[in-house]
């Protein structure tokens, strides 16, 4: 009945379990050597193992080695590229926006405008508040007297002009030095340069709110003060700078150290410029270097 239905079946088996044996044959003596024997699903076995072994050998090839990059890359990989560029291409516009709304801020500070704050804040105009309570709390109404009567963050946008001319405003004398270049407009020298020791103190000229305080490429550590009456005060070629963006600060207090930083300078001095509504004042018509 077997062998009816399954022609083959005594083939097979005798196929699988039948021994083998290999050997040698010298061509001078015809003398045959025995090299070994195996049975028939022996054979199978190693066959199936050797064809194992060399998938396995293919797909590493295929998915870490070489051969990776001559395949063809699927959707899915394209895909995931492509959203690692968008997002490199988001994060790349959103830095520039952010530079470019320093920069405005900047040439505002320059061109005489006040300006509040340097921190940019994003609208969402797509929300929509309902229901709210706006009145103050205990705790904003403390925290509100609390800035108003120590004013601590900014020259208030509410300020009115009581003084008609910079004659009213005492200076106070950023360094004790010898001035060695002065205020020239016709050569771009829109300050003065003020030798003096390494390290030397450099104090603020007026009450004022730092609205810069860090590295530029030709002055340095540089800070500038906004004072009122649109008055802002620079300070170059520090060696270290010790207020803050933001930073409030008093007139004679100190804003840094005298050095030899940026690549306009040749040596330790403090470059000092004084500017109101964008347009620059010599320093030596209101301070006794």
């Amino acid at each position: 009945m077997v062998n009816s239905k399954w022609p083959y079946w005594n083939f097979l088996r005798s196929f699988f379990f039948k021994s083998y044996r290999v050997s040698s044959v010298d061509d001078s003596s015809l003398n045959e050597n025995s090299i070994g024997s195996f049975r028939g699903y022996q054979l199978f076995i190693y066959s199936f193992y050797l064809i194992a072994l060399l998938s396995l050998f293919v797909f590493l090839l295929t998915a870490f080695g070489p051969l990776q990059f001559l395949l063809p890359k699927s959707a899915y990989f394209e895909k995931s590229e492509l959203i690692e560029l968008i997002l490199k291409v988001d994060s790349l516009e959103y830095d520039l926006a952010q530079k470019a709304q320093y920069v405005m801020i900047i040439n505002k500070i320059l061109n005489g405008e006040i300006v509040d704050s340097l921190i940019v804040l994003e609208n969402d105009s797509s929300v929509v508040f309902q229901n709210l309570d706006l009145s103050p709390s205990k705790e904003d109404s403390v925290l509100r007297n609390l800035v108003q009567s120590e004013d601590l963050y900014n020259i208030p946008v509410s300020y009115k002009a009581s003084r008609s001319s910079l004659e009213d405003f005492v200076f106070f004398k950023p360094v004790e030095g010898i001035i060695t270049s002065y205020f020239n407009v016709s050569e771009g020298h829109f300050g003065v340069d003020v030798v003096t020791s390494a390290s030397a103190s450099v104090k603020a000229t007026l009450d004022g709110v730092v609205v810069f305080a860090d590295w530029s490429v030709a002055g340095g550590q540089t800070i500038l003060i906004q004072h009122p009456e649109n008055i802002i005060s620079v300070y170059m070629h520090n060696s270290s700078i010790t207020k803050s963006t933001n930073e409030l600060v008093k007139a004679g207090e100190v804003v840094g150290l005298v050095g030899n930083s940026g690549e306009l300078s040749s040596g330790p001095h403090l470059h000092f410029e004084l500017w109101q509504n964008g347009s620059p004042i010599n320093p030596v018509e209101y301070i006794d270097f």
